[in-house]
């Protein structure tokens, strides 16, 4: 499942996965996905031969949609991945890890849940850096907003679930190859178990808890204020003069 805010590369990473142009793909400010979309694909790996489907979905940082209604479309890939999810990709444009890359990993996990994480793979766009590298600068050089975040797609090697890829480009094939390996290894580190939909549907209930708790927290808060606060007097300033509105005389009125 293709994860991340709009316009990091989601929809090009999915076309590179299939090795043809299934989705499209948006060359402005606005998302070219606003329902999730699937499409399955092979993959040969020596003499195997298995099929894939990866799964594209609305983007976490959609500013078209609230964030009750992106989380909403977001986890609708759970229709069309009944036996679950083997990984998420999560696409970030390289060297842009911001606020909102931070926000919607927040958000992904407070709809999915910790346990998601250990699906997660971290997929650099618009990256050429060798996987040697790229290790490398995530260990000396992450910004600390995505510091925080590394421990939980640390391998048991010690290194992490990440790759950069260079979509559109002539060597994207090996690329392409090299991503799938990183999402078999990650499949077998978890042994393949997968993410389930029970596991999605227990995190929503648990995040509805919360927010509903955090409603009725804030509606008490605001009704001891009022019962403490009492009536609320204003006061005039020293120098200000209040004028009746526009056609108000001696409490009469023209019209």
């Amino acid at each position: 499942v293709l994860v991340g805010v709009t316009g990091d590369g989601k929809s090009s990473t999915g076309n590179t996965l299939c090795g043809s142009n299934i989705f499209e793909v948006s060359g402005g400010f606005k998302s070219e996905t606003q329902e999730v979309k699937h499409a399955d694909f092979k993959h040969t790996s020596g003499d195997v031969i298995t099929i894939w489907r990866v799964m594209d979905t609305v983007g976490l940082h959609d500013t078209d949609l609230s964030q009750t209604e992106v989380l909403d479309r977001f986890s609708l890939f759970a229709d069309k991945t009944r036996d679950g999810i083997d990984v998420f990709l999560f696409v970030v444009r390289w060297g842009r890890f911001k606020p909102e890359h931070d926000a919607a990993l927040n958000a992904f996990v407070r709809n999915c849940g910790e346990v998601a994480l250990q699906h997660v793979v971290l997929v650099f766009t618009h990256c050429t850096a060798s996987q040697e590298d790229l290790q490398k600068q995530l260990s000396t050089s992450a910004p600390a907003t995505l510091q925080r975040w590394l421990p939980f797609l640390q391998d048991p090697t010690g290194s992490y679930r990440a790759i950069g890829i260079q979509n559109g480009e002539p060597e994207v094939e090996a690329r392409a190859q090299l991503l799938m390996e990183v999402v078999e290894q990650t499949v077998s580190q978890n042994k393949g178990e997968r993410y389930s939909n029970e596991a999605l549907a227990e995190a929503r209930r648990k995040q509805a808890a919360v927010e509903e708790a955090e409603r009725a927290a804030f509606q008490s808060a605001v009704e001891e204020w009022r019962r403490s606060v009492g009536p609320v007097i204003i006061e005039r300033e020293e120098g200000v003069v209040t004028r009746p509105p526009v056609g108000v005389r001696d409490g009469s009125s023209t019209s």
